[in-house]
């Protein structure tokens, strides 16, 4: 897991070889503007799934992991907390969907409190649990990107 400001992305595009096409989608556009929806970068290797929603209390979000992409979590526009913690610390609530690429769990005996606002990411491995949507300090409409890499 990774959480850090915008600005600093270039430190990370050597991690994977897809990254820098995700950093410069969000880098090249206005987010804050784009309509809601699925952006294809990079056919299948790279997409953008903009998103805008309230967030909710913790326990109403649902712990998850994927296994076939990397995710970065991008708040262009309000304030998150996207909670985190290693999978083996979590319970299989739902098995993997190879369709959805998404595996669900109860909660687990330890985490952490991502703290995102304007301009935060952080980036999610296939090691990393994390519930996103989680209220920061009040209910808020988020604007976000979620940047799947495939792995």
């Amino acid at each position: 897991m990774i959480l850090d400001k915008l600005e600093n992305q270039s430190l990370y595009v050597n991690t994977h070889s897809n990254l820098k096409k995700a950093f410069d989608f969000l880098l090249n556009n206005n987010v804050e503007e784009l309509a809601d929806g699925k952006y294809e970068i990079d056919s299948n290797n790279v997409f953008a799934l903009v998103q805008s929603y309230t967030t909710k209390q913790e326990d109403d979000n649902k712990w998850e992991s994927h296994q076939k992409y990397i995710d970065i979590q991008y708040v262009a526009k309000g304030n998150e907390t996207i909670m985190w913690t290693p999978v083996e610390q979590l319970n299989v609530e739902e098995d993997y969907s190879e369709e959805r690429d998404v595996t669900f769990y109860k909660n687990g005996s330890h985490s952490t409190k991502l703290n995102l606002k304007d301009n935060y990411f952080c980036i999610l491995f296939p090691e990393d649990g994390h519930k996103p949507a989680c209220i920061f300090d009040e209910p808020m409409k988020i604007k976000k990107v979620v940047l799947k890499i495939k792995l």
